[in-house]
């Protein structure tokens, strides 16, 4: 079909069929569960996926793979293809089919923090999620507070997930091969979750407070009361953060992702009083 893997859409096909069965089996799959496959590619994470009895729905962006995709697996029922920018599409199929209880895939590099942001930030993570991403990101999913690898995504993603690597994937179980090697990191919503006043507050004030890794959180605030969080002003968000007890000649990595959320929530009663 003239088909091969295109830069664009950083696609890297995983040809380690061992790769493929750790990832599916990270994410448990029962008989008749929902199941969204980002990326199918060919197909070949799918087969497994299928093989397990799962309702599938598939997200693919290119025309040639979405081609491939309806004939390879016409005679499935339980198998959907939406075609387009999973971030784009995935809010629609979750209005007509409800949440999945499971979202797979091997995670385009260019789009994987997009991909697991969108779901965290519009309040609809699946019962689950099981992806392969670089080494470098899933090491950013589940760093703690003070290491070099924390950072505002860290929080973003521990916010609403216990976080955790679950094996790695070397750069010869790809085609083509990439120059950086993989993880398999699992995500499950937090058993008790993080309440929040304002959940958009939150999300813009943990990256403008990581805006400038350098620099303390007092600039990090006096840029962000300047920009997005201009109507809060800077003395109310020093107050915010002085009320946990984290002086403001400290650096964004060395607040825990709960101070964060307690800081936000302080900010936003401050702002709401007469």
């Amino acid at each position: 079909m003239g088909l091969g893997p295109r830069k664009k859409w950083s696609q890297n096909f995983l040809i380690n069929s061992s790769a493929r069965q750790r990832l599916v089996d990270a994410i448990g799959i029962n008989e008749g569960d929902r199941i969204w496959e980002i990326g199918p590619g060919l197909g070949s994470i799918t087969s497994h996926l299928l093989e397990k009895n799962a309702d599938l729905t598939v997200f693919e962006i290119d025309p040639g793979y979405i081609e491939y995709l309806s004939m390879a697996f016409s005679g499935e029922k339980a198998f959907k293809i939406v075609k387009g920018d999973v971030i784009k599409t995935w809010k629609n199929e979750y209005e007509i089919s409800g949440s999945p209880d499971g979202v797979i895939g091997n995670f385009p590099y260019n789009a994987a923090s997009a991909i697991i942001a969108s779901f965290i930030e519009n309040r609809k993570f699946p019962r689950q999620l099981a992806a392969i991403v670089q080494s470098e990101m899933a090491d950013r999913i589940t760093a703690k507070p003070g290491s070099k690898n924390y950072s505002s995504f860290s929080i973003i993603c521990q916010y609403a997930c216990d976080v955790r690597e679950v094996g790695s994937i070397s750069s010869g179980s790809f085609y083509p091969k990439p120059n950086v090697s993989s993880k398999i990191i699992t995500m499950i919503p937090r058993a008790v979750p993080i309440e929040l006043i304002d959940p958009d507050l939150f999300f813009i004030l943990v990256r403008d407070c990581f805006s400038s890794r350098r620099k303390t959180l007092q600039n990090n605030l006096k840029n962000a009361a300047a920009r997005r969080l201009q109507k809060y002003g800077a003395d109310l968000l020093f107050r915010g953060f002085e009320s946990q007890g984290i002086p403001l000649s400290a650096r964004a990595e060395t607040v825990a992702v709960e101070q964060y959320a307690a800081i936000a929530n302080e900010i936003s009663r401050l702002f709401k009083e007469p």
